[in-house]
């Protein structure tokens, strides 16, 4: 019987049992026995050519070795002979039955032997039609009449797969218990992948991901390979024959295989300094997977596997250690990925040193391959899960950090523009009282030759106190930023003065014409007002107001100044016929610098409205607009102290 190259790792491991000195004898009862406690003794047939009576004479030649477990001989060219020996007590019914498992077995022939005579002869496996001993028309179980008494019973395996074999003896009381838990654990191994590659399925769809469109690939090639060794896909498409099933499991064992190194290898695909190693490796591993499948197709099948399932025990125990290595340079997705692949390379290997016979076969055993399955496949599935969620939020974190940084150079480029346009817009607002100063000082020094030209010098004087008056309204309104810059102490006072007195101290200031376009109602007399909104404070609001009118009126028009005085409050209002105010210049009319594009040709900083409702809302003041057709109206609702 051959051994692997990896043997000594296997000792080294303590994986070898030593064999017991003989094969202990069965005796039947009311329960199913697996004879995989030393039942059985093996003679390995290397070209196959023995039959039973050769078979029979060697085992009582003693060449028969007991073995401690179920036959699992690994990947090899040889034939098998098992012997059992059982003892059928008369209160025990006869109606017995064979289950063999692994359930992808060419074919198992089984001699029942008595007093040296064969009385009973069957035989299953995937290559054996189904006769009227078969217990079910897919399970590798068939049905003994066993004689009372000594039993021998002589077994042939002969295959072309793992040349493993666990052999149950079944009441036929038992049978149908025990085929339908066979059905059913097939039945849950195959719903459960089906489930998981639909769901990674949809997953990679959804989300865009490659990672799950590798796994789906290594799923259904897996899936395919399932329903090919227990023969399912046989009995869904009859016309399979069962030669080609076995040729094609073959193929999909392979092309599983490689699919899994190629999902596995895209896993890991992250940048690290041990990274040429894991290339190394998987180059060496889609190698031995592509060599398989040659060597499956010039039907050296068995050569192929017995070479990669060596290969499969070191691999993932080699890339671990790589990985355990550089374990501190990774990040949290990329620990997620690697740990992912230690659970694929602990269920790898211990399912490669099952089929390769390093592993005793079994009942507990020959769960290995399908429990390796369902639970790799559902951790990965976890675990791709979670590297993608993590992967998924450190992408939100840095397109939220990249949206911040577009925001803050969006919001860094429009204050720079706000500023352009401010100081442009300055620029334009002061040059006119400059011009206006510069053009009196000239009169004045022609006005000065002149002894009678003392009201013109006058007017001129006047003139140049206006523009200057003007320029320091223009710089008291470009440095009002927002309302928590207006002096707080302030709102703290009680003031009281002649509304009236201060509104046309403020008219005054205007040109002529200007102050010839205003109409008053409720300024004619005195008007005491107590507020905490102090007096320049309420120029500033009345003089703005009133010019905003004057600017956004026809010349011709009349500009109204109301007065209303009320029981709590009072009421300053300002009302021009102007042209109205569009619905998008309401939106923005009290922010910094804003300027209607329909009146863009009317002088101004854009700061007059914003400074008047900043300073209301630091006073607890408010301001009300109506617009229309026929003009605005601005109100402004001032509360009143009692002391």
């Amino acid at each position: 019987m051959r051994l692997g190259i990896y043997t000594w790792l296997l000792v080294c491991l303590g994986l070898f049992t030593l064999s017991p000195a003989f094969a202990a004898p069965v005796t039947l009862g009311n329960q199913v026995i697996a004879l995989d406690n030393g039942q059985l003794s093996l003679l390995e047939d290397p070209q196959g050519e023995l039959g039973l009576e050769e078979a029979m004479q060697r085992f009582r030649a003693g060449e028969f070795k007991p073995i401690p477990h179920g036959v699992g001989e690994g990947y090899t060219h040889s034939a098998f002979w098992v012997h059992a020996e059982l003892e059928r007590p008369p209160e025990i019914s006869a109606d017995w039955a064979f289950s063999i498992s692994p359930s992808y077995l060419d074919q198992v022939d089984i001699y029942v032997v008595q007093a040296g005579r064969p009385v009973q002869q069957l035989a299953t496996g995937d290559q054996v039609e189904h006769s009227g001993d078969a217990a079910h028309n897919r399970l590798h179980v068939v049905r003994s009449e066993l004689p009372e008494g000594r039993i021998d019973v002589f077994m042939r395996l002969s295959t072309t797969s793992t040349s493993a074999l666990l052999v149950r003896l079944v009441p036929g009381e038992r049978l149908v218990t025990h085929l339908d838990t066979r059905v059913f654990s097939e039945g849950v191994l195959i719903g459960i992948v089906l489930t998981v590659l639909i769901i990674n399925f949809i997953n990679g769809i959804w989300l865009k991901r490659s990672l799950f469109l590798y796994f789906v690939a290594y799923e259904f090639a897996l899936m395919v390979t399932i329903l090919l060794s227990t023969s399912t896909l046989r009995t869904l498409y009859p016309a399979l024959s069962a030669a080609d099933q076995n040729i094609w499991m073959r193929y999909g064992v392979l092309v599983s295989g490689m699919l899994a190194f190629i999902f596995f290898y895209r896993m890991l695909s992250f940048p690290f300094r041990g990274r040429r190693w894991i290339d190394i490796l998987f180059v060496i591993g889609v190698s031995h997977s592509l060599t398989g499948i040659l060597l499956t197709y010039w039907d050296e099948y068995i050569d192929g596997m017995y070479h990669i399932n060596n290969f499969v025990i070191v691999y993932p125990l080699v890339v671990s250690l790589i990985l355990l290595f550089y374990w501190r340079d990774f990040n949290a997705e990329q620990r997620f990925r690697a740990s992912g692949f230690f659970a694929f390379g602990i269920f790898c290997s211990i399912n490669s040193l099952y089929v390769s016979g390093y592993l005793g076969v079994t009942a507990i055993t020959s769960y290995i391959a399908p429990v390796m399955i369902l639970s790799f496949q559902l951790c990965l599935h976890f675990i791709i899960m979670f590297s993608v969620r993590k992967s998924e939020k450190s992408l939100l974190e840095a397109h939220r950090n990249t949206e911040m940084s577009v925001r803050k150079m969006e919001l860094e480029r429009t204050q720079r523009q706000a500023h352009e346009t401010f100081m442009a817009m300055f620029s334009h607002e002061v040059r006119t009282p400059l011009a206006v100063i510069d053009a009196s000082s000239q009169s004045l020094v022609l006005l000065e030759q002149d002894p009678g030209a003392r009201e013109q010098r006058e007017r001129r004087y006047q003139r140049i106190r206006a523009a200057v008056a003007r320029i320091d309204q223009l710089l008291q309104m470009s440095l009002v930023r927002g309302r928590h810059e207006i002096d707080a102490a302030e709102g703290t006072l009680l003031h009281e003065y002649d509304i009236a007195a201060l509104i046309k101290s403020v008219v005054v200031e205007f040109p002529e014409l200007s102050q010839q376009r205003l109409e008053f109602e409720g300024v004619d007399e005195t008007l005491l007002f107590r507020t905490r909104l102090p007096a320049p404070l309420l120029s500033v609001i009345v003089r703005n107001l009133i010019d905003n009118a004057l600017k956004y009126s026809p010349a011709e028009r009349p500009v109204a100044v109301i007065v209303k005085p009320e029981k709590q409050h009072l009421v300053f209002s300002v009302r021009d016929q102007g042209h109205g105010i569009s619905e998008y210049a309401l939106e923005h009319i009290y922010e910094r610098h804003f300027r209607a594009s329909e009146q863009e040709s009317v002088p101004g900083l854009g700061l007059g409205l914003f400074v008047v409702k900043e300073m209301l809302d630091r006073y607890q003041g408010e301001i009300n607009l109506e617009t229309g057709r026929e003009g605005t109206v601005f109100s402004c609702r001032l509360s009143r102290e009692v002391i």
